[in-house]
């Protein structure tokens, strides 16, 4: 009995520390995401952690699948990309959103990461981008409302779990397994509650197995981070709200046609935001053609 017992706190013991080193990995996460104009030290990181450097390092290559450094600079390069091929900004103004004080040392890494320069990317990536959407229009009419609503919305609070791998795959399932057993435990689900995806990369640019994403549920109760679970606020202003139906497959189609036709027409400019998607149904008991998706872009 006592053999027992001893087992049963050693595993609850476990669970705690599992979920505590989840919520610090969240943290330092989060945290980069919303600084990649700062120079982002690996010290600091550690230090909000709450993991000595030591260990740091060995922890956060353990979850990402390659070391701290790295990451940062794959993250501030693919939103560089981003930045260029959706932006009317100059590369100058990029290279300081995305943390570098002169144009020439962004080249430098830009060039280094993709192979190619940031000028050859704006220029080639733009032309690409609008002949896909040329090629690939019929299909995208069916399934994506072709002029938004534009809407100013409140700041909304969720709770939330990432995955980072290939949109759509086991890990997002996973994440959104996670968040929805979080919400039914908490008992969050109730009249207005929304289910709203956060894809903070490009698959057109990021490397299919390091895109991140978030599942997330919109949350009037005062709610506490816990393990993998975070809480965060997406920041209301004004959106254009495209309506899509479909199989979430082509939904790489509709933000195609958003950035690569949409935008440049309609005179809006975008905010340095990430786009997120609310989802009307479940694809657990929906069929992929019936699926009801908002595509949220945030506007200037």
């Amino acid at each position: 009995m006592l053999s027992v017992k001893i087992n049963e706190l050693h595993m609850e013991k476990e669970s705690l520390t599992k979920k505590n080193h989840s919520e610090r990995v969240n943290t330092v996460l989060q945290y980069i995401n919303s600084h990649l104009g700062d120079e982002l030290s690996i010290s600091y990181l550690a230090e909000i952690s709450n993991y000595s450097s030591f260990h740091f390092h060995r922890i956060m290559r353990a979850y990402l699948g390659e070391s701290i450094g790295n990451y940062i600079i794959r993250v501030k390069m693919d939103a560089g990309a981003t930045l260029l091929q959706h932006t009317q900004l100059e590369i100058v103004e990029i290279a300081h959103k995305v943390g570098y004080n002169s144009p020439s040392s962004f080249n430098k890494a830009f060039k280094k990461h993709f192979n190619i320069s940031p000028s050859t990317l704006r220029k080639n990536g733009r032309m690409g981008l609008h002949s896909f959407c040329h090629r690939h229009k019929n299909i995208i009419m069916k399934n994506i409302s072709l002029k938004p609503q534009i809407k100013k919305l409140k700041d909304k609070r969720v709770v939330y779990t990432v995955a980072i791998g290939k949109y759509g795959d086991d890990s997002t399932k996973q994440a959104w397994a996670r968040m929805v057993s979080f919400a039914k435990e908490k008992k969050l689900f109730g009249f207005g509650t929304e289910c709203i995806g956060i894809s903070l990369d490009d698959p057109n640019v990021t490397t299919a197995e390091k895109c991140r994403y978030e599942a997330c549920i919109t949350c009037k109760k005062d709610i506490k981070a816990e393990g993998k679970i975070g809480v965060k606020t997406i920041e209301g202003g004004t959106y254009a709200i495209f309506k899509h139906k479909g199989s979430y497959e082509t939904l790489i189609n509709a933000y195609n046609y958003i950035c690569g036709e949409w935008l440049p027409n309609s005179g809006r400019e975008l905010r340095e935001l990430p786009c997120f998607e609310v989802y009307h149904n479940s694809p657990d008991d929906t069929k992929p053609e019936k699926l009801k998706t908002d595509i949220y872009i945030p506007l200037k």
